[in-house]
C-alpha cells in the first residue's frame, strides 16, 4: 500500500522537478538558514528532514528493485535518527556515523539519477532535471566527505578564523559551501584543505566540476541529435507512398 501510495503521489512528470527544487532550496536557503538559527533544533530538524522525506520519494520512483528500495531506505532512516539523537543528546561523537551513512545513501542516489538521466531515448525535460539533480547532489556527497575527514582529521583544514566546533551548526554548512565553491573551481581560499587526504578530495572534486560539463552534459546533447534524427526518418518514411 506505501509503495503504490509514493509511486502515484511522486509520478514521472513531478519527481525530478521536486527534488531539484528540494536540493536548491536546502543548498541555498536550507543550510545557511540553519547555521543563522542553529541554536533551533526545530530548524536543523525540519531542514533535515525535508530533504530526507524528498530522497525516499524519489528512491521509490527511480527504483524498480524491492532489495534496493528497503537497503537504501533504512539506511536514510537510520541516518534520520542518528541525526535526531545527535541534536537532541548532543552525542557529537554519532557524526562520523552520520556523516558515512549519509555519504553512503546520497553516492547510491546520485548513481540512479545519473542512470536515468543518461539512459537511452528521448531526451526529455524530466532527464534534464536529473543531470542538474545529479550535480547538486555530487556536492552534498563531497561536502559529506569534508566533513568526515575533519571529524577524523581534526586540523585537516585551515579557516581564515577559528573553525566551527562539531556542535556548531556551521560545521556542516561552511564544508557545503567549500563544496560548491570547489567543484565551480572559484576557489576563495578562505577554506583551505591541509591534510593530503583533504586535498586530494578537493582536487577529485574540482575534476568533476571540468568534467561533468564538458562529458555527461554533451551526453545529453548527443542523445538528443540522434533522437531527432531517427524521429526524422521515422516522419520521412511515413510520407513515402507505398509502392
Amino acid at each position: 500500500m506505501l509503495r503504490e501510495y509514493f509511486a502515484e503521489s511522486w509520478s514521472e512528470e513531478r519527481k525530478m522537478t521536486g527534488l531539484v527544487i528540494a536540493l536548491t532550496f536546502d543548498i541555498v536557503i536550507g543550510y545557511p538558514l540553519v547555521s543563522v538559527i542553529g541554536s533551533s533544533v526545530a530548524i536543523r530538524l525540519i531542514n533535515d528532514l525535508v530533504l530526507s522525506a524528498v530522497l525516499l520519494m524519489g528512491l521509490f520512483a527511480l527504483t524498480r528493485h524491492q532489495i534496493t528500495r528497503m537497503v537504501l531506505g533504512g539506511i536514510i532512516l537510520i541516518v534520520i535518527s542518528v541525526r535526531s539523537v545527535r541534536y537532541f543528546f548532543g552525542t557529537n561523537w554519532l557524526l562520523g556515523w552520520d556523516s558515512l551513512l549519509s555519504l553512503v545513501a546520497v553516492i547510491a542516489f546520485v548513481s540512479f539519477t545519473m542512470r536515468y538521466a543518461y539512459k537511452e531515448g528521448p531526451v526529455t525535460s524530466q532527464r534534464i532535471q536529473a543531470a542538474v539533480a545529479a550535480y547538486l547532489l555530487i556536492t552534498i556527497a563531497f561536502a559529506l566527505g569534508y566533513i568526515l575527514i575533519s571529524f577524523l582529521i581534526p586540523g585537516g583544514f585551515r579557516f581564515p578564523d577559528k573553525g566551527p566546533e562539531i556542535d556548531d551548526p556551521r560545521f556542516g554548512y561552511i564544508f557545503h559551501y567549500f563544496s560548491i565553491s570547489t567543484i565551480t573551481t572559484l576557489g576563495f581560499g578562505d577554506v583551505v584543505p591541509v591534510h593530503p587526504f583533504g586535498r586530494t578530495l578537493a582536487t577529485i572534486e574540482a575534476l568533476v566540476g571540468q568534467l561533468y560539463p564538458a562529458i555527461l552534459l554533451a551526453r545529453l546533447v548527443s542523445l538528443s541529435v540522434v533522437d531527432s534524427r531517427r524521429s526524422d526518418k521515422q516522419k520521412k518514411s511515413t510520407r513515402q507512398p507505398p509502392v
